[in-house]
């Protein structure tokens, strides 16, 4: 039907503008707190102050997360093109535009004189100088407020970052770590010639892989995909997903999406190599976050999106139609990875009221014939 490395063209530069906090709404494109990822609006919960008066809002998002955002907060909208599946799936960090120099960090108005900042002193050379590494902030303690009628009103504090480190007992229980993945990379590569998606996943992942960085996640998480589905190799895909399923959750909602999605795949292939003990493992990891808020209040609401995720799944029927109807075939195959990762998510955490067990299983088998077809 089409060729098995698939759509990998690269988005366009995304640009964003500023709206009031009162302004979101579904369907818009937000971006997220740490400034790198962005994620759709799937309904817009409002909590009024004791006036009546909106105070605060709570935006659930398709990347299986919520955001607490303040009345009068601006935040920033996605205005554009949204990308498209291919761009999502297959997209590495875009290079700065052509001509564009890169930043330089800002020097002192003195050494860029030349004169040192107190005379008769040398100016200090830079393995001299100790620039502290920046700390997180402490999570804010939940806060009492007096109004003027006597009434006092609690304010939740702010969650803490999670857990410090996936569960020791059950990271023992699957294999060690690799202690260079970076040359595990190039062996993919050339164990899979002329296949393009493959050779710039492992191309950028070869030059060094930073579990810190979400780009760098979501690039082993669409390899193992890739592997998987487009190549077939399952083995490969495995190691692939394991070096995710051993980060923990920390809070952040852009870099656990791919960790997440990279864990409902190792489930699966787990499962498809008789080791059901070693699949369980991948399913409490995944589980892991759903007890990990301590905040009352925000555990509440992810509750709230945990159940809509899995029991009112988007598994983007529409888009694939659309794809099928236009004869996209990349866009299509696009789109059914994603509609597969969602099956093996809520596979692995236990099911959907939406689909008995026996019909997720069948249409995951479905959905793997339709993009391998």
């Amino acid at each position: 039907m089409h060729d098995s490395s698939g759509p990998h063209e690269r988005p366009g530069t995304q640009e964003f503008h500023e709206i009031d906090a009162h302004e979101l709404k579904p369907g818009l494109r937000l971006l997220l707190p740490e400034g790198e990822d962005s994620a759709e609006i799937v309904e817009v919960d409002t909590v009024l102050d004791d006036y009546g008066r909106p105070a605060l809002y709570f935006a659930v998002l398709d990347n299986h997360t919520n955001l607490r955002v303040a009345h009068g907060t601006r935040v920033k909208i996605f205005r554009g093109r949204v990308p498209r599946p291919a761009d999502l799936l297959f997209s590495g960090p875009t290079a700065p535009a052509e001509g564009t120099a890169p930043e330089r960090a800002s020097t002192p108005p003195d050494a860029e004189a030349g004169t040192p900042a107190h005379e008769g002193e040398p100016s200090p050379s830079p393995a001299d100088v100790t620039v502290p590494a920046p700390q997180p902030p402490a999570p804010r303690a939940p806060a009492e407020i007096t109004l003027d009628t006597g009434d006092v009103v609690i304010v939740p504090g702010s969650a803490p970052a999670g857990p410090e480190g996936a569960d020791p007992d059950l990271l023992k229980r699957l294999p060690a770590p690799m202690e260079k993945p970076e040359e595990f990379m190039r062996a993919i590569d050339q164990a899979h010639p002329g296949r393009q998606a493959v050779h710039e996943l492992t191309e950028r992942l070869a030059k060094g892989i930073n579990v810190k960085s979400g780009a760098c996640l979501k690039d082993l998480k669409d390899l193992a995909y890739e592997l998987y589905v487009g190549q077939s190799d399952v083995d490969s895909a495995l190691k692939v997903a394991d070096i995710l399923a051993v980060l923990p959750y920390d809070g952040n909602p852009a870099r656990w999406s791919s960790i997440e999605a990279a864990l409902g795949l190792a489930s699966h292939l787990a499962k498809e190599q008789g080791s059901t003990e070693r699949s369980e493992v991948y399913d409490a990891l995944l589980r892991k976050p759903d007890t990990a808020e301590s905040d009352p209040f925000r555990a509440k609401m992810a509750e709230r999106v945990r159940e809509r995720i899995l029991n009112e799944p988007n598994l983007y029927d529409t888009e694939i139609s659309r794809a099928v109807e236009a004869k996209d075939h990349g866009e299509e195959r696009a789109w059914r990875i994603l509609r597969l990762a969602n099956l093996l998510h809520l596979r692995a955490h236990g099911g959907s009221k939406a689909f008995p067990d026996d019909e997720l299983d069948r249409r995951i088998e479905v959905e793997l014939g339709a993009i391998r077809a």
